[in-house]
C-alpha cells in the first residue's frame, strides 16, 4: 500500500512540476509578444512624427477590447 501511495506521489509531483514549466512557458511567449507588439507600435508613431503624418489610429484594437470587455455583460 505504501508503494502505490509513493508512486502516486511521486506521478503527482512530476505532473505539477510539468504544468508549471508549460505555464511559465506561456507566460514568457506572452510577455515576448507584447514587448514585440509594444515596440512596433512604439516604431511606428516615430516614423509617423518624423515623416510629418498623423500616427495610425487604432480603431481595430478599440473594437476588439469593446468586444471582449465582459463588464456589466449577463450571462
Amino acid at each position: 500500500m505504501k508503494t502505490i501511495a509513493s508512486i502516486c506521489l511521486f506521478v503527482l509531483t512530476v505532473l505539477g512540476m510539468s504544468l508549471g514549466v508549460v505555464a511559465g512557458t506561456v507566460a514568457l511567449a506572452s510577455l515576448i509578444t507584447e514587448t514585440a507588439a509594444r515596440a512596433a507600435t512604439t516604431s511606428a508613431d516615430r516614423l509617423a512624427t518624423h515623416l510629418r503624418v498623423s500616427p495610425p489610429r487604432l480603431q481595430l484594437r478599440d473594437d476588439l477590447a469593446g468586444l471582449f470587455n465582459t463588464e456589466g455583460a449577463t450571462r
